[in-house]
């Protein structure tokens, strides 16, 4: 028995084993054929509709392109993006996808018909990849005649509220737009006070008129005010200080919007991890339920956390950031903060690397190596979100930094500074602070020269000792962008006072009274396309004066000054180049400025626009964006004997941008055909003392070719 079984075995085996080579060898050709019958697609394309966008179209069907990278011949080869094969049945199917997407979009008369090009391969016979057309007939579409909103009288402008929906008279009668619209209502009513408004909606449609009439009947429900919250989940956190942080106080009217305004401000404590804010009952109880109490369930997260990053940019080669903050501290939601920042790490001390000399860190090479040396912020901070009930926030911080600007100054100092924040205004806070510090300020010895005719260099180390500075300020902001790191629409606008007076405490060589503002709107064009813009102005008052060798004189510390130029102003210059300057020389020939240094002296005035136009480039999942932008801007001085005072300078360029988790890569490439600004011009002696050179002012030449021209910035964060 036991033979016979081992015969079979021997026998079967070679049938076995011819079937698996088999199967190796027909699996590669099975897939084949199913490639074949399936081929790729490489093209697809709407025709003919005018009311719904392509992008809507595309993404109601099952069937989808290839990729840019699969479908672009120059690429194809690499082998990435996504390969997506022809399903027949499912474009059949598309064809009534589309159909009812139109007819729910007020388009009932629509027909769909396509177009499949196809391309063969090189035997002729199989189908290598498809080209695929919908064509559309819209048809007549049903228009809105009529609109009616009815029930809401006597708390709403019933035309006011019409004219906010989405669904219009004379726009076709759209039954998607219709729910929305319901849902408009029903919000709009919540904001007021109603949380148990119910929208009843009809419509009646004319097939041979092609008209429809949309009707809204309401029924309001009762006028709620808040009892008392309920509170649950909270462990370390007391329950009085969450409750301190909520819109909905009892005895205020209900608002709709105040349950986001709470669970936000929640969140930005840092100290949860999950924040939902709802109603205790949401269910309506007839016309005595006027009181409805919010309900808040928080789950708190890891109270304190280190964070640590590095960093690069043109402007300040490599950067670094240690940072230690500590949620509810000291409890009542308090934020404790210790954050220390780095930057220009390998081109001064304490780490000369000589990284100036590199590709790396270029911009830095033509600096005073005074200005190239560790530049580090150490800042400790504790806040209050709640200080003065929910509206108003308070802080204080303590501040040690070495600041230097490219050309500019350098500013070692420490500070003190306290700020409350008024929350008044939904989503336009109001920060009042007071400062309180000492620092010094080290400029170009010719800007001090220049500007209060002190040109001995004993004189001038005296106007670079350590100052008490005393300052207050006001900032304004109102942020409608839909992205902190990367807007594509909306709008950011800022408003900033700053005030350095004797009164305040501030010697008389930091008086100065600052005004500055910006705004700046993001559009979405479609398909990835974004166009944003920015204005931005500033200006210095000269309202004090101050006393040099008999003379009286306007005079604003250079570290208050405005500058220009660089990877987020202007970026057709480097780093403060753009506005006006001064410069050094050691030595003439004929008249003619040797190794002449160039320092930005700053100015009392700033006007800055910026356009760009971001495009989502094709092949990169959307992760890659290239743009085209054109930044325009001065920075101008009214001192009197400022020479050769030019206007705007316009300076186009293109860009690249990576997204990332901290924001967009980004890379800038600017161009700029002006020649150099004129400046005051200076012979330094042996002993550092500054004479005026003949001539009294200089400009280099204009950079004779197209590359020397271009400035390049390469930056984390949209430059606006």
């Amino acid at each position: 028995m036991s033979r016979g079984r081992e015969a079979l075995t021997i026998r079967t085996t070679p049938l076995v084993l011819a079937l698996g080579v088999l199967t190796v060898v027909a699996l590669p050709a099975m897939a084949q054929d199913s490639l074949i019958q399936r081929p790729l697609i490489t093209r697809l394309a709407f025709r003919g509709n005018r009311g719904l966008d392509s992008y809507v179209l595309a993404t109601s069907i099952a069937t989808t392109n290839s990729s840019w990278w699969v479908r672009t011949a120059f690429v194809s080869w690499i082998g990435l993006g996504q390969r997506r094969y022809f399903d027949q049945r499912e474009f059949r199917r598309d064809v009534l996808r589309l159909k009812l997407l139109y007819a729910q979009a007020g388009y009932p008369d629509a027909t769909i018909d396509t177009t499949v090009v196809r391309h063969y391969g090189r035997d002729s016979i199989s189908v290598r990849s498809v080209d695929l057309t919908f064509h559309i007939v819209e048809g007549r579409p049903l228009r809105v005649t009529e609109l009616r909103v009815t029930g809401v009288e006597d708390i709403i402008d019933s035309a006011r509220l019409r004219r906010q929906l989405p669904l219009d008279i004379g726009a076709p009668f759209n039954r998607l737009l219709l729910g929305v619209s319901t849902d408009s209502i029903r919000v709009a009513l919540q904001d007021r006070g109603y949380p148990f408004a119910a929208v009843y909606r009809g419509y009646t449609t004319g097939t041979e008129s092609h008209t429809a009439a949309v009707f809204f009947d309401v029924d309001p429900g009762p006028h709620a005010t808040y009892g008392s919250p309920v509170i649950a989940g909270e462990v370390r956190v007391a329950e009085g200080a969450i409750a301190r942080m909520l819109p909905m106080q009892p005895g205020k009217p209900y608002r709709r919007r105040d349950f986001i305004d709470a669970q936000r401000e929640l969140y930005a404590t840092g100290a949860f991890d999950y924040v939902d804010v709802r109603l205790a009952d949401s269910t309506p109880g007839g016309p005595a339920d006027s009181i409805v109490r919010p309900q808040v369930a928080v789950r708190e997260g890891r109270f304190y956390r280190v964070r640590a990053a590095p960093g690069y940019g043109t402007e300040d080669c490599f950067r670094a950031l240690v940072g230690f903050s500590a949620a509810n501290a000291l409890g009542n939601l308090r934020r404790f903060d210790l954050t220390t920042r780095f930057s220009k790490i390998g081109t001064g001390d304490p780490f000369a690397w000589g990284l100036e000399n590199s590709l790396l860190c270029q911009a830095l090479q033509d600096d005073d190596p005074d200005r190239r040396a560790l530049n580090y912020n150490v800042t400790a901070s504790l806040s209050e979100p709640a200080l003065l009930g929910r509206t108003i926030g308070g802080g204080i911080s303590l501040v040690a930094e070495r600041r230097s600007e490219i050309n500019a100054y350098v500013r070692d100092g420490v500070s003190f500074e306290a700020s409350l924040t008024f929350r008044t205004l939904r989503r336009m806070p109001i920060t009042l602070s007071y400062g309180l510090g000492r620092a010094t300020t080290k400029a170009s010895p010719a800007s001090t020269c220049f500007y209060l005719n002190v040109c001995r260099a004993d004189d001038i180390t005296a106007y670079q000792q350590r100052r008490r500075e005393g300052t207050l300020g006001l900032v304004i902001q109102r942020n409608r962008q839909n992205s902190i790191l990367d807007p594509s629409s909306g709008t950011f606008t800022s408003i900033e006072v700053q005030l350095g007076s004797s009164i305040l405490g501030s010697d008389s060589l930091s008086a100065f009274t600052k005004l500055q503002g910006q705004f700046a709107s993001y559009h979405r064009l479609g398909g990835g396309t974004v166009l944003a813009w920015r204005v931005a102005a500033g200006t210095l008052l000269f309202d004090r004066r101050i006393n040099v060798g008999g003379d009286e004189r306007f005079y604003v510390s250079p570290e208050r000054r405005f500058y220009a130029g660089g990877a987020s102003t202007v970026r057709g210059y480097g780093q403060n180049e753009l506005g006006p300057v001064v410069r050094v020389i050691q030595d003439t020939t004929g008249g003619v400025p040797l190794d002449t240094v160039t320092s930005a002296s700053g100015g009392t005035d700033l006007l800055m626009a910026n356009v760009e136009l971001r495009v989502r480039l094709p092949g990169f999942g959307g992760r890659v964006q290239g743009a085209l932008f054109v930044d325009a801007g001065q920075v101008f001085d009214r001192k009197d004997d400022v020479p050769n005072d030019p206007g705007l300078r316009f300076t186009p360029g293109i860009g690249v941008r990576f997204a990332t988790g901290v924001g967009p890569i980004r890379l800038d490439l600017g161009y700029n055909g002006y020649r150099p600004r004129e400046g005051p011009l200076y012979v330094e002696q042996p002993n550092g003392d500054l004479n005026p050179a003949v001539p009294p002012t200089f400009a280099p030449e204009r950079a004779s070719s197209f590359v020397s021209r271009l400035r390049l910035h390469f930056s984390v964060g949209q430059a606006f």
